[in-house]
């Protein structure tokens, strides 16, 4: 038998050229989509030829082995049939998916002292540190609160200097907040919008398959259901691919999944007409898989996914200089606001542009753009005012008492108590 390569516009048209040229009994061996076009391999039996037809069988010799053959190795059906096939998913691959999480976090937790390092370095330099050991009682009330509200030094230094002429407290609360609106940069895309191919990308746990689900019910409202893909890529965790899976069966959108680049590389093909493709990837291995999906798909887009409380170390591994975003987008701001730690960072790229927040982990409930007012607002509110002593005495003697010099009615009282009490002889006059 030999093979044969057949095109069509689609699959029925491929089949009936294939029964057309080499009848019905022509065996398929494998179909897929190429450039527009649907391909087909088809084993076809040999022709006869007519030079042996007449030849006696006993001429008809083959050639005698000048040694005897070796005896074939034994291979199983199955391995020669599925050489190249998908790599399953058995209790080496997680033992190894769950080796290198726990070296990433023993990484973590080295960059994490690092940075605390240099951190207190920072705070021995700063401008505000100098500020409160010369002279504290020279600090408005927004720059004690800053002084003593955790942040990164620079950020820090940066806002209690910026407040240092201001001595209302509603002024300096508007600085902050203007400061921090000002610098930051954001993407005014809508994503019911979307198209092409995006990539998001973040830690474990940062929300990264439930934006993808948000932004899949939102896409599909404006494109039909046959248009739209969610890929799952590298992503050996317990529960991810059937995450994936039930989440693209209540939308309807197909789903995929691709363990190694060439699988990659082979799913994207396939998607290559799709209106949206959304991929979601491991939390691991960021780096690497950036740099595989960024050369099978460089037309794709980078997306970054991250809460807002997230750590120094963190934050710094993934903002650095080898990994380039196209947006960052924030999960989980109703768990917490404190994300004085994402803004120093922001503040400090200035090319990093915000782009979605989620508020809550149902699906159900869609992303939205960030607002930024609104985020800077919360955030500023997680900073503890505290009330001057002047402000407070006074309203410790005013509050719940009579500020004119008349008697009271309490003493009235008491007056007329300590009169009925003590006897006749006894008068109690009321202080005047």
């Amino acid at each position: 038998m030999e093979l044969k390569r057949i095109l069509g516009k689609d699959n029925r048209q491929a089949m009936e050229e294939v029964v057309r040229l080499y009848g019905p009994d022509a065996l398929v061996v494998s179909g897929h989509k190429i450039n527009g076009k649907f391909e087909l391999i088809v084993a076809v039996d040999l022709e006869a030829d007519s030079d042996l037809i007449d030849v006696p069988d006993a001429e008809l010799t083959m050639d005698t082995p000048k040694s005897p053959a070796k005896k074939v190795a034994e291979t199983s059906f199955k391995k020669v049939l599925h050489e190249r096939e998908d790599p399953t998913l058995t209790e080496d691959s997680f033992t190894t998916h769950e080796s290198v999480r726990a070296r990433e976090i023993v990484e973590l937790f080295r960059e994490e002292i690092q940075v605390l390092k240099r951190e207190i370095q920072e705070t021995r330099k700063a401008s505000s540190w100098h500020m409160q050991v010369a002279n504290p009682q020279a600090l408005s009330v927004w720059q004690k609160a800053l002084m003593d509200h955790p942040m990164p030094s620079r950020l820090k230094t940066l806002l209690i200097d910026s407040l240092a002429d201001l001595v209302d407290m509603d002024e300096a609360e508007a600085q902050l907040h203007a400061i921090l609106n000002e610098s930051l940069n954001t993407v005014t895309e809508l994503p019911e919008d979307i198209s092409g191919m995006h990539v998001f990308f973040g830690p474990s746990g940062s929300g990264k398959t439930t934006l993808i689900g948000k932004l899949a019910r939102m896409v599909i409202d404006r494109v039909s259901l046959e248009r739209v893909a969610v890929v799952s890529y590298s992503d050996q965790k317990i529960g991810a691919w059937n995450q994936m899976q039930l989440m693209a069966s209540q939308w309807g959108v197909k789903c995929y999944r691709a363990n190694s680049p060439d699988m990659l590389k082979t799913v994207l093909r396939e998607l290559a007409d799709f209106d949206c493709v959304l991929i979601d990837t491991s939390g691991v291995n960021i780096t690497q898989h950036h740099a595989e999906i960024s050369q099978y798909a460089p037309e794709a887009l980078m997306h970054l996914v991250i809460t807002t409380e997230i750590s120094r170390s963190s934050i710094e591994r993934l903002f650095n200089d080898g990994l380039s975003w196209d947006s960052v987008n924030i999960t989980k701001l109703d768990e917490s606001n404190d994300a004085w730690i994402l803004i120093d960072a922001l503040l400090q790229r200035t090319d990093l542009q915000l782009w979605l927040q989620s508020s809550s982990d149902l699906i159900t409930r869609p992303a939205a753009l960030v607002n930024t007012a609104k985020w800077v607002a919360d955030v500023i509110n997680t900073v503890t005012i505290a009330i001057p002593d002047s402000k407070t005495e006074s309203l410790d003697v005013t509050d719940g008492r009579q500020e004119s010099e008349s008697v009271s009615t309490l003493e009235f009282l008491t007056g007329i108590r300590a009169q009925r009490s003590d006897g006749p002889d006894i008068t109690a006059e009321p202080v005047i």
